[in-house]
């Protein structure tokens, strides 16, 4: 199932695709299905990424607990450190499955979920590779972040987040003449996109 974005990012933004993923906790199974977008137009580095995660990229996750949660007396507040941490271990999977390296958290924040509840706000430092063939000093990475959000809703709970390049490299063939026209939503611009991230976090249900 394709989750719908939040009207003001829906035209610039399309999905990538769905990872379905199945974990279980003592007697609850969980299933996790990851929606990937990227944007319309992506940045002009984008094609020298080895990943299948965007440099720029957002995601959001359908969590379903089998039995419920209710069913088994537990809440999602009760619980929620347990699954915050979990939830961040399992996009440090999907990203270092893609090739991505994850160096560790920058910061773990509280903040206040779409619907009120507090959440917990991941930070990673993460490290994208590049074919070096393609740039112009043989650079093979770009420093990038992952955010995580998760918050509690009430009978489970919102995952969302996404991917940002903090630099860019010059890529073999760029020049004056033939290189592609930067505008607004094609350049390296770390506070833009961590705007849209909150965004896509403070539009979902």
């Amino acid at each position: 199932m394709t989750r719908d974005l939040p009207e003001s990012l829906a035209e610039t933004w399309t999905p990538l695709g769905t990872r379905v993923g199945e974990s279980s906790v003592l007697v609850v199974s969980i299933t996790a299905e990851t929606t990937l977008y990227e944007p319309v137009e992506p940045l002009p580095l984008a094609d020298a990424v080895t990943s299948d995660v965007p440099l720029r990229s957002l995601f959001a996750v359908d969590l379903s607990f089998s039995p419920s949660l209710s069913s088994v007396g537990v809440s999602p507040e009760s619980v929620h450190s347990t699954a915050a941490s979990r939830a961040k271990s399992q996009f440090v999977d999907l990203l270092e499955d893609d090739g991505v390296a994850v160096e560790g958290v920058r910061d773990d924040l509280e903040f206040e979920g779409p619907n009120g509840s507090q959440g917990t706000w991941f930070v990673l430092d993460v490290v994208y590779p590049v074919d070096p063939a393609v740039t112009v000093d043989g650079t093979e990475c770009i420093r990038a972040e992952g955010h995580v959000a998760v918050w509690p809703a009430e009978t489970t709970y919102g995952v969302a987040g996404g991917t940002l390049p903090l630099e860019t490299v010059t890529l073999d063939g760029d020049s004056t003449e033939d290189q592609r026209p930067s505008t607004d939503s094609a350049a390296v611009d770390p506070e833009r996109d961590r705007e849209v991230v909150s965004t896509l976090v403070d539009g979902l249900e």
